[in-house]
C-alpha cells in the first residue's frame, strides 16, 4: 500500500489494472503523421516540425513518425530534412515513416535513408477489416501479396519494417492470422495493432493483443514486437494504451494533445504523465512535457482546452475550487 503523507491510495490495491509495466515501455510520437490528419490541424512549417522532433528527443520518446513521403514533394522534402536533422545532431529518437503497401510509397523512404545515411523504420499499412476489404474489393490472397511485396522491398535494402493492419480491432481472427504470419515470414520486425476508429474497450485490447502474441509464439517468433496504435472515438484512447502495456504491447503510439483525425489519437502527453505517476519512467526527463504540449498547440493552431489534463490553463494555474462536490 502506497502512503504519501497519510494519503490512502486506493489505486495501489491489488490487483492493479492496468499494472505497473514490468519492462521498459517504448513510445512512438505520431504527431507529424497521424496528428496532422485533421481538418482542424494546420500542417506545421518545417522549422516547427524540427522543434517538435527536438522536444520528442528531449522527452526520451523512442521513435517519431516523420510523415508519409510518398504523399508528394513537400512531404518527401520535409521527411528528408527532418531525418538529416536527426542524423547530423545525433538525436536519440529513431526516425519512422509511414507507407502504403506499394512500391510508390516504400521507395521514397529507401531513397531518403540512403541519401541521409540513417536507418528509417518503414511502417507499411493495409486495411484488414471486412469493411475495408469490401470497399477495396480485396480478398485475403490479394492482401497477403500486396503486403509481402512491400515488406520484401524494404527488407531488400536492409531497413526495418513494421507491418500495420488498419482497423485491426474489427478484423476477423483468420484474416489477421494469415496477414501476421505472412508479414513475419517476409521479414517484418513488428506488428502494429490498430484501433483505427476507436472501437476497442480494454477487454478488446487484451483479446487482440493476446491473440497476436499467440500467433507469434505459434510461429516460434517471440522476438517480433507488437505496437499498439489507438484512437479516441469512445474516449478510451489513453486508458486503452495503458492497458495495452499491461497486456503485452512493446511500443505505444500517440500524439501531442491527442491530435489526429476525427476526435484524435491517444494523447501521448497523458500517457507519459500516467506512466510517470506510476514510477515507470525513471529513465526519462519530462521537464519539457508542458513545453511540448504548448508548442504542438501553437504550431498546429489547435488551442488547448482550459480543462485539458496537465496543459490546460485551469490545471496549470491551479485555479478553481479544491472540491467538485
Amino acid at each position: 500500500m502506497i502512503d504519501h503523507a497519510g494519503i490512502y491510495d486506493w489505486n495501489s490495491i491489488e490487483p492493479p489494472a492496468p499494472g505497473l509495466p514490468r519492462r521498459r515501455v517504448q513510445l512512438l510520437d505520431d504527431t507529424l503523421r497521424d496528428g496532422i490528419q485533421s481538418p482542424s490541424v494546420v500542417d506545421p512549417a518545417i522549422e516547427d516540425k524540427v522543434l517538435l522532433v527536438e522536444l520528442a528527443d528531449a522527452l526520451g520518446i523512442d521513435a517519431i513518425n516523420l510523415g508519409l513521403p510518398g504523399a508528394g514533394k513537400r512531404a518527401r522534402d520535409d521527411v528528408a530534412l527532418l531525418a538529416r536533422h536527426i542524423q547530423v545532431n545525433k538525436l536519440r529518437v529513431k526516425p519512422v515513416c509511414a507507407a502504403r503497401t506499394h512500391a510508390h510509397d516504400i521507395q521514397p523512404i529507401i531513397d531518403i535513408s540512403q541519401q541521409v545515411g540513417i536507418e528509417i523504420e518503414i511502417q507499411c499499412f493495409i486495411g484488414s477489416s471486412p469493411i475495408r476489404q469490401y470497399v477495396e474489393d480485396w480478398d485475403l490472397p490479394r492482401l497477403i501479396q500486396l503486403s509481402a511485396d512491400a515488406i520484401d522491398l524494404g527488407r531488400r535494402y536492409g531497413l526495418p519494417v513494421a507491418y500495420v493492419t488498419e482497423d485491426t480491432t474489427r478484423s476477423r481472427p483468420e484474416i489477421l492470422a494469415g496477414l501476421f504470419t505472412s508479414a513475419v515470414e517476409h521479414g517484418a520486425r513488428r506488428l502494429v495493432v490498430c484501433d483505427t476508429v476507436g472501437h476497442a474497450t480494454p477487454a478488446g485490447v487484451r483479446n487482440v493483443l493476446e491473440f497476436t502474441r499467440d500467433v507469434l509464439d505459434g510461429m516460434g517468433r517471440p522476438e517480433v514486437e507488437i505496437d499498439w496504435h489507438g484512437h479516441n472515438d469512445r474516449g478510451l484512447a489513453v486508458v486503452n494504451s495503458l492497458f495495452a502495456i499491461e497486456f503485452g504491447a512493446d511500443r505505444i503510439h500517440g500524439t501531442a494533445l491527442g491530435l489526429g483525425e476525427r476526435v484524435g489519437n491517444a494523447a501521448l502527453d497523458q500517457i507519459l504523465l500516467n506512466l510517470a505517476l506510476r514510477g515507470a519512467l525513471a529513465d526519462r526527463d519530462l521537464t519539457k512535457l508542458l513545453a511540448w504540449c504548448e508548442t504542438a498547440s501553437r504550431v498546429t493552431r489547435v488551442p488547448i482546452h482550459p480543462l485539458y489534463p496537465l496543459a490546460g490553463r485551469d490545471g496549470v494555474t491551479g485555479g478553481g475550487r479544491t472540491s467538485g462536490w
